[in-house]
């Protein structure tokens, strides 16, 4: 996992709830801490922050992830906004996620681990999100789906048809603007 997520949760979590926070979270994961954000780090330090994140902050895995992905949506975007930028809208924005966001990260990278992301426009205001990775951070993808939501001037609800918690292969997350 690239070390500019480690470092937005790291932002996040000071920004929200102070150093003294982070530094506590550290030392449950039993981490280093000190990221840079083009070098790979490995999944299970990722794991680590944010099991570690639940207990300080006693909320579950889930919560943790949908607040830190809708955190993380709004932090890569200041780093690269022309991804959002050149889209019309919401739907258009989240349909170009695995055919040209994904395609540039691994220019970038070409041994990256992204998600497989579909997109399926079932009408005008609502898709079928189909997500798959061995990560399973399927939460995640629902907070930097209400992150990109936000930023397009829109609410939506996100209902989880099928999980990879659950057993399923992949999860099917049905998006409706609201």
């Amino acid at each position: 996992m690239k070390g500019a997520v480690f470092i937005a949760l790291n932002e996040m979590l000071e920004e929200q709830h102070g150093l003294a926070t982070w530094l506590k979270v550290l030392e449950l994961a039993n981490v280093e801490g000190a990221y840079t954000g083009t070098k790979n780090y490995a999944d299970e330090e990722l794991f680590a922050l944010v099991s570690a994140v639940c207990k300080v902050l006693e909320a579950p895995q889930e919560t943790v992830l949908r607040l830190f992905g809708h955190y993380l949506f709004h932090y890569l975007h200041k780093a690269h906004s022309v991804f959002a930028e050149s889209q019309p809208d919401f739907f258009s924005f989240i349909d170009s996620i695995d055919g040209v966001i994904h395609v540039e990260v691994h220019k970038l990278d070409e041994n990256a681990n992204t998600p497989t992301i579909s997109v399926e426009r079932l009408d005008s205001r609502s898709a079928l999100l189909t997500y798959s990775s061995p990560r399973k951070l399927c939460h995640l993808a629902e907070g930097l789906l209400q992150g990109a939501a936000e930023y397009f001037g829109i609410a939506i609800s996100i209902e989880h048809l099928q999980c990879m918690h659950q057993g399923a292969t992949e999860c099917h997350l049905r998006l409706v603007q609201a």
